[in-house]
């Protein structure tokens, strides 16, 4: 039974570090669209970041 636990598992969490870098490219688009800042953890702190409407780096 554990087996079929790791397995389901696994499958849930296959696509989930694709999904997480699809979402966030998504957010950086929207933020230099909006002007709005870009949150984002960065060497152990949660930093707002202002993005230029050409910047192509978070």
């Amino acid at each position: 039974m554990n087996t079929v636990k790791k397995q389901i598992r696994a499958k849930d969490l296959a696509g989930a570090e694709v999904a997480l870098r699809r979402a966030a490219k998504r957010a950086k688009t929207i933020a230099q669209q909006t002007d709005t800042p870009l949150i984002v953890y960065e060497e152990g702190h949660v930093v707002k970041k202002l993005l230029d409407k050409g910047s192509k780096k978070a």
